[in-house]
């Protein structure tokens, strides 16, 4: 039997258990609540007469005493005892409609009886308001036979029989609620003791079925995963049946079986892969030697082109001064041409400068002199360098760090002429706290770059599609020099497109100047 149609059976059974016996106390609730409300209404109607009893008797005493000796007190007591009696059949008439509701019809019998009682009493009251009031007319013989046979005949005989019947009737009328009520209690007790019984020998059946179906051959089939995890798969998990647990293990063998035969062959395979993987990884390690040899010899090129360059154009820098102060024929020509050798010179020497810096920060030497820099009064003096106003937005009162003040205001200097070149009418510097960073962001609202471009623009000698088509001018070393100055100072640079249009390039340092190498 699957154990999920025994765990249905079982729950399916104690659902129905439960149901049944909240139904079952539900009904018996409501059983003994109408049983204790009906005994109540006996028990109330039981005092109620016996009260009813004791004051007629207290007023036929009344009317006795006034038949006896004379009215005393203007018939002030008869008056008392007659409200009191009334009080009584009004309350027994009230109780009498309560057990109607409650009961149902069968109990206005005792409505008919209550009726009687009262106009049985109604006529006694007047027989002797009548006999009191005509005593004084008669002889004492005649109003004590009168007075005799009232007491005898319509007294003892007909309204004690009238009301010792009411009265039994009542008291067999509230036993027999009692009797019900215990009757119910007993019957409850009976049937939870059933209940308990049923529960008891259920649990205990799924309990055995449980440890013998479903607890040991778990405890079999942990045990043989356990080896399993250990690596022995000659193990084999034995759990008989045709239920969940045994479907499992049979499934865990033939998988175990698996994982053995492709642990061989994967074995078998790692030997063959290390034996490739050690002569791939020779081979790599000869490549990469190679790589980091080609690297040093770019590196040492790149500086020792730079520092050969620089001295004949230091020469040519020097001779185009000598031949500014010389006086020929034709003077203003010469000029002219020794300003523009001069200032050609002057260029290639700076651009030779930053080629030189970008090597050294490639190569993890770069030169700077390093000093506590604010960038908000850095940035103020900056901008006022620029040809055109531009205005700083920051929050920042002070914004402190090390670092190299002129290649900084080379980097801010290289991104405003790049903004103000390539971008549109726009341009603003932002200064802000970003993480462990300051970042100097300057945005425009030109026409941006293309994905292309973004993934070259900080190549060295690279010139966007904008830059090479409207403007001739530019070596291709603006953005690169920022990146370089940038990490040479311990953070980086970047861009991204502007909200709106354009492109923001930014250049984040660290707070405090985590600087690479000050020299």
């Amino acid at each position: 039997m699957k154990i999920v149609g025994v765990v249905a059976g079982y729950t399916l059974i104690l659902l129905t258990m439960a149901i049944g016996g909240a139904l079952l106390a539900f009904w018996n609730v409501e059983r003994t609540t109408w049983l204790t409300d009906r005994m109540n209404l006996a028990h109330r109607s039981y005092s109620a007469h016996l009260r009813l009893s004791a004051h007629s008797y207290q007023l036929f005493k009344q009317f006795g005493d006034a038949v006896v000796i004379g009215d005393q007190d203007g018939g002030r007591g008869e008056r008392e005892m007659i409200a009191r009696v009334l009080e009584d059949i009004s309350e027994i008439r009230s109780i009498i409609y309560a057990e109607i509701r409650l009961a149902g019809e069968g109990e206005r019998e005792e409505l008919v009886v209550s009726e009687r009682i009262a106009s049985k009493l109604n006529a006694l009251i007047i027989e002797f308001d009548d006999l009191i009031r005509s005593g004084q007319s008669l002889d004492p013989v005649t109003r004590w036979l009168r007075f005799s046979s009232l007491l005898d005949e319509r007294i003892d005989q007909e309204f004690r029989s009238l009301m010792e019947g009411a009265i039994r009737e009542e008291s067999e009328e509230a036993e027999a609620a009692r009797q019900a009520l215990a009757e119910g209690a007993r019957r409850i007790r009976i049937i939870a003791m059933v209940f308990a019984l049923m529960a008891t020998l259920l649990t205990l059946a799924v309990t055995i079925y449980y440890r013998r179906r479903v607890a040991w051959p778990l405890k079999r089939l942990m045990l043989g995963v356990e080896q399993m995890r250990a690596g022995d798969f000659n193990r084999p998990i034995t759990v008989s049946g045709r239920d969940e647990v045994s479907h499992i293990s049979h499934l865990i063998n033939q998988l175990a079986s698996d994982v053995d035969e492709h642990r061989q062959a994967l074995e078998r395979q790692n030997a063959r892969l290390e034996s490739a993987v050690a002569e791939r990884t020779r081979e790599l390690e000869r490549l990469l030697e190679e790589a980091r040899q080609a690297e040093r010899n770019r590196r040492r090129l790149l500086a020792e082109v730079s520092h050969e360059l620089r001295t004949p154009l230091t020469i040519i820098h020097g001779e185009s001064d000598v031949a500014l102060r010389g006086r020929h024929t034709s003077e203003g020509e010469y000029r002219e041409a020794l300003k523009r050798t001069r200032e050609v010179a002057a260029h290639t020497s700076a651009l030779i400068g930053d080629l030189l810096f970008i090597a050294r920060q490639e190569g993890g030497n770069p030169s700077l002199q390093c000093e506590s820099v604010d960038l908000v009064v850095f940035l103020k003096d900056a901008l006022s360098l620029a040809p055109r106003l531009v205005s700083l937005d920051t929050t920042l009162s002070q914004a402190f760090i090390c670092g190299d003040r002129l290649r900084l205001r080379q980097s801010v200097l290289a991104l405003l002429q790049n903004a103000r070149l390539y971008g549109g009418e726009y341009l603003v510097v932002g200064l802000q706290a970003k993480g462990d960073d300051f970042r100097i962001a300057v945005e425009d609202d030109g026409p941006g770059l293309s994905d292309t471009d973004k993934e070259l623009v900080f190549e060295r000698f690279f010139r966007g599609t904008n830059a090479a088509r409207n403007y001739t001018e530019g070596s291709g070393l603006g953005l690169p020099i920022v990146r370089s100055i940038a990490r040479a100072h311990g953070g980086d640079a970047g861009l991204y497109d502007r909200d709106g249009g354009g492109l923001v390039v930014y250049l984040d340092l660290p707070r405090g100047g985590a600087v690479e190498v000050c020299s």
